[in-house]
């Protein structure tokens, strides 16, 4: 019976952090990105979940088709994506993972890590680029006077 019960906290762990990884406040989003992530992340929290309940010599081999058989379809189903929604789907399967591993905040804190990346991705790219592009000629200026 505890084994269900967490199996069940793992499922809704994942879809609230699977959600979470594809949601923008404040702008206007299409809602079935948010559902794809939870589902994906349900997904591989789901398979690992049940591979890991299994005991014996066999726990090993049979998580390593788990992992496996996550990254497969994810790869599957997301090749006519762009790279960063593909990225999105990997990173959600993957949290799934290790959702369903048992690893709650190691995954909140991945989700956290891509989260920002994402949604920071123009500022980051406009930072390096500005920083690229700006030479500091102070120095030069100041000898020659």
């Amino acid at each position: 019976m505890f084994g269900f019960i967490a199996f069940g906290f793992k499922l809704l762990f994942a879809s609230v952090i699977g959600a979470a990884l594809n949601y923008i406040p404040g702008k206007d989003v299409q809602n079935f990105h948010v559902v794809e992530t939870s589902l994906i992340c349900i997904y591989g929290a789901a398979v690992l979940g049940l591979t890991g309940q299994l005991s014996g010599d066999v726990y090993n081999i049979s998580v390593g088709f788990g992992i496996l058989a996550v990254t497969i379809g994810i790869i599957l189903l997301s090749k006519h994506l762009e790279f960063i929604n593909r990225m999105v789907w990997l990173f959600a399967g993957t949290t799934g993972m290790i959702i369903g591993a048992g690893y709650m905040m190691q995954s909140a804190l991945l989700v956290i890590l891509v989260y920002i990346i994402i949604q920071n991705s123009e500022m980051l790219l406009n930072y390096l680029d500005r920083a690229t592009e700006k030479t500091d000629d102070s120095t030069i200026e100041n000898i020659s006077n």
